[in-house]
């Protein structure tokens, strides 16, 4: 940024001398014509107010140009630099300063908000005013052909400079607003992500909730009767758990629970679902494993829990699906829940299959 505010636009753009030359060759203004053109310098100096006045005179028949001004000095300085750029015209002087001047126009007028339509409308009025200065002033019809000729051509070629500009402010604008709509986007799809992600799980122990493991398990369900896999459904509760909270407070119960939630993280491979179902009851998804498998996993859960909390115990229903039609999540789910409560029947931490 700061090595940029040092340059000028002609660097900035890497202008060359002989990109200038080619732009006169690509709108045929040759040194004699600029040479023409100059020999009317003292000419025009002499009457700028009246083509400045004549222009502006034109100019201002549009509500648009006054509301654009806005007050006197902004007038007045608008002024004087039409009277820069008229002199310019004439100076003989056509090199990457000349270019240079215009493309701080194009800069500046994009700045201010000035639409092409009305930029090419001002440039028109500029001819006109010229022509109709320079027609009180010089008898030749000849040569006032000829010097509107070179103008018209001259002219064109500053448009092309102060256009570059113009467009390009465009751009820098275009990929300005496209970088802060693409980071808008990103913290609205990440604020997305995050409510969803609140939506679809338990906010204790970060497990899926019941709605979001049936919607999960009943794809599941759809992909093994294709497939012909296995899924085993693991359901068990923490055993005595109102006693837990009753005797030794919703904190200790809470840590239970949040235990619990780092436990199956832990055991579950990537392709299980882990969700907690309410209160203290919990449900894993084993995909592809058969009851052996599963049987293994609930005591890899039972040993990590009792180490952690000996003095409580869990009770664990595992259920398979049967075949390839039972697809029901809800029927699937009841049949681990009611092996559960025949675990219960024990004391201590118990599988029933």
């Amino acid at each position: 940024m700061s090595e940029r505010i040092h340059q000028t636009l002609v660097e900035q753009y890497q202008i060359s001398e002989l990109e200038i030359q080619t732009r006169k060759n690509l709108f045929e203004l040759s040194d004699e014509e600029l040479e023409f053109l100059n020999k009317y310098r003292l000419v025009i100096d002499g009457h700028l107010d009246e083509v400045v006045s004549h222009f502006y005179t034109l100019l201002s028949r549009d509500e648009y140009v006054g509301l654009l001004i806005g007050d006197s000095e902004t007038f007045e300085r608008l002024k004087s630099g039409l009277h820069k750029y008229v002199l310019d015209l004439f100076s003989g002087f056509y090199d990457a300063e000349y270019v240079n001047n215009r493309l701080r126009i194009g800069l500046v007028h994009k700045r201010i908000g000035l639409e092409p339509k009305y930029f090419l409308s001002a440039e028109r009025y500029l001819r006109k005013s010229i022509d109709v200065t320079l027609a009180r002033l010089i008898d030749d019809a000849a040569v006032l052909d000829k010097i509107s000729a070179i103008l018209e051509k001259l002219i064109a070629f500053d448009m092309s400079w102060i256009f570059d500009t113009y467009i390009s402010s465009m751009l820098n604008e275009m990929n300005s607003l496209k970088l802060k709509t693409d980071l808008y986007v990103k913290s609205l799809e990440e604020r997305v992500r995050g409510l969803s992600r609140l939506a679809s799980k338990d906010p204790l122990t970060d497990l899926y909730n019941s709605r979001s493991f049936r919607d999960f398990l009943r794809r599941e369900l759809l992909l093994a009767k294709r497939s012909h896999t296995s899924i085993s459904i693991v359901y068990f509760d923490i055993d005595d758990f109102k006693e837990i909270n009753d005797t030794k407070g919703h904190k200790e119960g809470d840590h239970v629970l949040k235990s619990i939630g780092k436990i199956l993280t832990v055991i579950a491979r990537e392709t299980d679902i882990a969700s907690r179902q309410g209160g203290d009851e919990f449900c894993l998804a084993l995909i592809g494993c058969e009851l052996p498998e599963a049987q293994a996993i609930s005591k890899r859960l039972i040993e990590k829990f009792s180490a952690e909390f000996p003095d409580y115990s869990l009770s664990v229903g595992i259920a398979q699906l049967q075949d390839q039609t039972d697809l029901d999540v809800d029927g699937v789910i009841h049949r681990a829940d009611q092996k559960m409560y025949q675990a219960k029947k024990s004391k201590g931490c118990k599988i029933c299959i």
